[in-house]
This record gives C-alpha cells, structure tokens and sequence, in this order.
C-alpha cells in the first residue's frame, strides 16, 4: 500500500494536487486544534495528580521547580526570538506574535491565579512553553530571504527542526 500511495499522485493531474493543497491548509488548522485539546488535556491531568491531597505536600517542591523552569524557558525564549526574528522595528508582524505570545503567556497566568479558577501555577507555565514553542516554529519558518529572519542569515545549514 506505501509504494502504491507514493506513486499515485505522481500520475494525477496537477488540479487535484492543487485542490489537495488548499484542503491541507484546512488539515493543518484541524491538526493544530486536536494537538492543543491533546496537550492542554494532558497538563490539566498533571495539574490534577500533582494537586491532589495525598500527593499534594509530596510534589509541591517539583511542582514549583517545573513551574519556575518552565517560566523562565518561555521568558528566554521570547527573547531569543526578539533578538533573532525582530531585529529592527520594520519587522512588525513577527514582533506582533512575539509580544502576543508574551501577553498570552501573561494572560494565562493571570486567569489561572484568579481565586475563582484557582488552577494553580503549573498549567499556565507548561501551557506557555507550547505556546513559545508554536510561536518559534511559525516564525523559524519565515523564508531565509527576508531581513527580519537574523538567524537564517547568519547560517545556511538547516536545523533539528527543518530536518
């Protein structure tokens, strides 16, 4: 079936392959949201197991630890990603996701505080590195051609995550 579904769309008509293009956009955004419901699911169980009562003086000392590491590698890679991806101020629509990314991340963190949601600490830091990390990836792929992209120009390989 592998070698039958590779070859095929070699022999179809560039419209259909066209049509499949446009559809994959589509795809992608349903991808993105099922990814999000995945792991905003998964950091709300660890929230709960890690809050719980019986576990909850045991893994108070880790729950702060991952917390505070998480924080801390989204604030360092928001700046990393201003000083690669926005080094001048005509680069304004990278600077735009890069200060919304910024705001979310402090948005999250205000809702999760508020006494009556009361979610605690750990899911908005854990939630803002995929955040961070989908923030890097859209902006990592902007064409290496463009001016705002510092990080492209100074090197012509490619990374971990182009491969």
């Amino acid at each position: 079936m592998w070698p039958a579904l590779t070859i095929i769309p070699f022999l179809l008509p560039s419209t259909i392959i066209l049509l499949y293009g446009e559809l994959a956009h589509f795809g992608a955004g349903v991808f993105l949201l099922i990814q999000l419901i995945s792991v905003i699911s998964l950091i709300s169980w660890l929230n709960e197991y890690y809050q719980s009562q019986k576990d909850a003086e045991r893994c108070h000392v880790r729950v702060m630890l991952l917390a505070t590491t998480s924080y801390t590698v989204c604030i360092v890679g928001v700046i990393f990603m201003y000083i690669w991806y926005a080094p001048d101020s005509s680069c304004l629509p990278n600077i735009f996701f890069i200060t919304w990314t910024l705001f979310l991340i402090q948005l999250m963190t205000c809702i999760a505080l508020h006494p009556k949601v009361n979610a605690g600490y750990l899911t908005p830091a854990l939630i803002g590195l995929y955040v961070v990390f989908i923030c890097w990836c859209a902006i990592q792929s902007e064409p290496v051609g463009e001016n705002c992209n510092r990080k492209a120009a100074a090197s012509n390989r490619t990374d971990w995550l182009t491969i």
